[in-house]
């Protein structure tokens, strides 16, 4: 099936097959992130525990320093979706423009922030000793990364905006494959490599991010769908980057405080020890197998809400919505049902350690339970960045995070309640319900239906 989808398709065109033909990219690209990321499991869990608990250990941590950069591209995207509705050309350049600006200058100062002060962080958050080393490692070669991440990551938002998925998608999946391939050479020393454990994951995704961020440049400088980075778009403009922060300051909040949710939410689980750690990891991972197929509609809907606002149809924006969440909900209990019942048999193909096995079906079965409230969330945010409206969705994300997840966790885990690693998995599992069952009344009830641009009309003046 052809899955470009035009301008007249995204604002005129049946929505159930519109989200199908932007989403089913979107959702092969993000299965094919899930499945290198059980691979590396796979292999890491080769090494052994602390292998695998390493890269879970370092994320959120990662995450803090690259949620403001996302929440820029975020916002970028919102803006080029919209003015592409809007059939405002240069509206569209001058945003494609600005997003690269932001990329690479952010990115540099952040790269080179995270890559000294990792250390750190590692030891005032309490990763536990045996693991600490491996996740130093693996997490100051991935700062390296982020500077080709993000011209990546820029060139993704941007096309797909735009209403064009399956380009992303064949160079993220080209970039995949490269990582996957270096893996287990990497990883194990297969061949004339040495084992370099984590660092060698570390490294695979260094060089397969540089290879795709160089190939999406040349494509984005010498243009492609209507968009093209030109030299001249990427002198600042004021009126654009205000719009930005004020779309995209409440996304890289969000996410900043999620980071930092979620390193707190480490701590938290590495009071219970090393083998609590590699149960989030290998738990956590094979359920967003399940997201992957939500992931696709829900991204779908982001760029349909952008163009359909921009064109000033709120009608076709609302209904978007409501669709949206009727797949959602059909996709997330079917799925989460699966893993909450046969999580240990999920979790023993990974590794073969019966302690961290019984904590990781203990994992699915509550993350099981409730991850149909958590793609609520999800689509939410994406709702929130395709309209620009995108306060709301950090102040539940923040309550979510710091009023809810990890207090309970905390509570219910080792604090006074001392139900351990299951305590913690029941406190993620509520904050899910509570935030989701409010995302829903959100996309339904909320006023985010009014597009960004309409009073932005001088913009091109500045130029």
């Amino acid at each position: 099936m052809e899955v470009k989808v035009s301008r007249e398709e995204i604002l005129r065109g049946n929505i159930y097959r519109t989200l199908i033909k932007l989403g089913l990219p979107l959702a092969l690209s993000e299965m094919a992130q899930v499945l290198y990321d059980l691979a590396n499991v796979f292999w890491l869990g080769r090494v052994g525990r602390d292998a695998v608990a390493a890269p879970s250990a370092s994320w959120p941590i990662i995450s803090v320093f690259i949620a403001a950069v996302n929440g820029l591209l975020a916002s970028g995207a919102a803006l080029v979706s919209q003015y592409r509705g809007a059939g405002d050309e240069e509206g569209v350049k001058l945003s494609v423009g600005q997003v690269y600006t932001l990329a690479i200058t952010s990115s540099i100062a952040i790269a080179s922030v995270g890559f000294l002060f990792t250390p750190g962080l590692m030891r005032i958050v309490g990763i536990p000793e045996d693991v600490l080393p491996y996740s130093i490692s693996y997490a100051r070669i991935f700062f390296v990364s982020i500077v080709f991440i993000s011209l990546w990551e820029s060139f993704r938002a941007v096309v797909s905006a735009a209403g064009n998925t399956l380009l992303p998608m064949k160079l993220n999946i080209l970039g995949i494959a490269l990582n996957a391939s270096l893996d287990p050479f990497l990883i194990l020393g297969l061949g004339p490599f040495p084992m370099l454990g984590v660092t060698g994951a570390a490294l695979s995704t260094l060089i397969s991010r540089l290879i795709v961020s160089a190939i999406s440049m040349k494509l984005i400088t010498s243009g492609i769908e209507g968009l093209k980075l030109e030299r001249k778009y990427m002198t600042p403009q004021g009126k654009i980057l205000k719009m930005m922060l004020k779309i995209g300051g409440p996304i890289s909040i969000s996410w900043l405080m999620d980071g930092l949710g979620f390193t707190v939410l480490t701590a938290i689980i590495s009071m219970e020890g090393s083998a609590a750690l590699a149960a989030w990891g290998i738990g956590d991972r094979p359920m967003n197998l399940m997201h992957f197929a939500v992931i696709g509609f829900i991204g779908a809907t982001s760029i349909m809400v952008g163009q359909s606002l921009g064109a000033e149809d709120l009608k076709r924006a609302r209904e978007i919505a409501k669709k949206t969440i009727k797949i959602v909900a059909a996709i997330g209990a079917g799925g989460g049902f699966i893993f909450a019942a046969f999580g240990k048999y999920i979790a023993s193909f990974f590794i073969d350690d019966p302690e961290v096995v019984g904590l990781a079906a203990q994992f699915s079965l509550y993350m099981g339970s409730s991850i149909v409230f958590f793609e609520f969330i999800q689509l939410m945010a994406s709702i929130a960045q395709g309209s620009g409206h995108t306060r709301f969705m950090m102040i539940i994300s923040l309550t979510r995070i710091w009023l809810i997840r990890n207090l309970l966790a905390y509570l219910l885990g080792p604090g006074p309640v001392g139900l351990g690693a299951k305590g913690i998995w029941m406190g993620m599992s509520l904050s899910n319900l509570i935030a989701g069952s409010i995302a829903v009344a959100w996309v339904l009830k909320g006023k985010w239906w009014k597009p960004i641009i309409r009073d932005d009309k001088e913009k091109i003046a500045t130029l």
